[in-house]
């Protein structure tokens, strides 16, 4: 892992993330709903940790064929 992947993955993370957290916390952001914050944070960290998966993932493949 190197330092442009894992700006890679946080510019990702950043962009889907926030994606995700509008759409699965819509009312706590712009209504009278309370947000949670396990699930936000964990909004942001899936996308990074599937980012990161892949691009290994995908070095071993190139590595083996």
């Amino acid at each position: 892992m190197n330092k442009s992947m894992l700006v890679k993955a946080f510019k990702v993370s950043g962009i889907v993330g926030t994606l995700l957290l509008l759409i699965n916390q819509y009312d706590a952001l712009f209504g009278s709903a309370e947000l949670r914050v396990i699930p936000a944070v964990l909004t942001y960290c899936v996308p990074f940790v599937v980012f990161i998966a892949g691009q290994i993932s995908g070095k071993q493949e190139d590595k083996r064929g």
